[in-house]
């Protein structure tokens, strides 16, 4: 199993090697992996990094699946289950904590609400300080600020039935994850337009060349922040043999990051985000059971409607970008040589991604 994230939308299951995509280019695509929890498909990989509550038991399947859950997937599945309500009253709590002033914590209370009827609230905080220093803003990034919740009901009114309602909620507002500069090449381009060439140019220091300094110096703040959550209801009825389930689920994830594309303290590419919306809507109905002693079977339906959103795709160059843009400055190149000339040209779109498989 490998887990490939730079932030919460750049991330990727893969199975034996096969998964799905890495990069921004990842929004439209479905991962080759699939992510259930308590039965729900999650169709942003971005639920991967989420604190997870109660968990029970995680499944990790190998191989494509498209009997075993309703949304085929061709290289395996993750299956996370997490504990249900009890009627009997129960309360547990955890505390974590470690460097760089890490402390999570996660509670839980369940119990009976009414006859045949439980409950179960829990929550789970995570904070730490970044690992990135910022010269140039003197502040720290790369750092973790979560807070989650879920709440459940679990009806069981007869040995035959049980309806489990979920809801959950988790919203993380880290300190940004900015990229250090590793190393800076020198290019077949001219003496003139050599990167250390325009740095001096622009009357910039020459940025700090390291990857294991775990310092950065940008001007543009960085912000990964995401809020990812949903409700489900879970319908078992034996009949039979066999057992009839009914799943309905919808599911939202908001993206809203900034980036710094120049990676510096200079204004060339200020700016660059690209927020995203994405909603889910999923209903599984399948009936699996002993058809005879020595044979089993299921047999069902799955319907998965989804739309994601491009809110505001944004990049924007600031006052230093006049710089890059010139080849020369003698003759018609001149024209660019006017610090600010560029300052806040930049491109903005929106785009909607709809689609609906069964």
């Amino acid at each position: 199993v490998q887990l490939y994230a730079s932030n919460a939308r750049n991330t990727t299951l893969n199975i034996r090697g096969l998964g799905s995509t890495f990069g921004l280019t990842n929004d439209g695509i479905d991962p080759g992996v699939g992510f259930y929890v308590d039965g729900v498909y999650h169709a942003r990989p971005a639920a991967t990094s989420t604190d997870f509550l109660d968990i029970e038991q995680i499944e990790v399947i190998r191989g494509p699946q498209g009997t075993l859950f309703g949304k085929n997937t061709t290289a395996g599945a993750f299956n996370i289950t997490t504990s249900k309500p009890t009627q009997t009253p129960s309360a547990k709590a955890e505390l974590s904590v470690g460097n760089y002033n890490f402390i999570q914590a996660k509670a839980s209370v369940s119990g009976a609400v009414a006859t045949n009827l439980a409950a179960k609230l829990s929550i789970s905080g995570t904070q730490r300080d970044g690992t990135i220093w910022n010269t140039t803003e003197e502040r720290k990034y790369s750092g973790q600020n979560n807070l989650g919740f879920k709440g459940q009901l679990y009806y069981t009114p007869s040995d035959k039935l049980q309806v489990l309602l979920s809801s959950d909620v988790s919203i993380q507002h880290p300190a940004g994850y900015p990229l250090v500069i590793a190393g800076i090449t020198t290019t077949e381009r001219s003496a003139y337009r050599q990167y250390a060439r325009i740095v001096s140019d622009l009357g910039y220091q020459q940025p700090k060349v390291d990857p294991f300094s775990r310092e950065i110096a940008t001007n543009t703040p960085w912000r990964h922040n995401q809020s990812i959550g949903g409700i489900s209801l879970n319908v078992d009825y034996k009949i039979g043999n066999g057992t009839l389930t009914s799943t309905t689920a919808w599911r939202f994830w908001n993206w809203d990051p900034t980036n710094d594309r120049d990676f510096s303290e200079f204004s060339a590419l200020t700016k660059s985000q690209g927020n995203t919306r994405h909603d889910q809507y999923s209903q599984e109905v399948r009936y699996a059971g002993n058809i005879t002693e020595k044979l089993s079977g299921v047999v069902g339906v799955f319907l998965l409607g989804q739309n994601l959103q491009g809110l505001g795709q944004t990049e924007e160059v600031g006052k230093d970008q006049w710089r890059f843009v010139q080849t020369s400055n003698t003759g018609s190149q001149a024209l660019y040589s006017t610090p600010g000339l560029l300052d806040g040209y930049g491109i903005t779109t929106n785009s909607t991604i709809k689609s609906l498989s069964t």
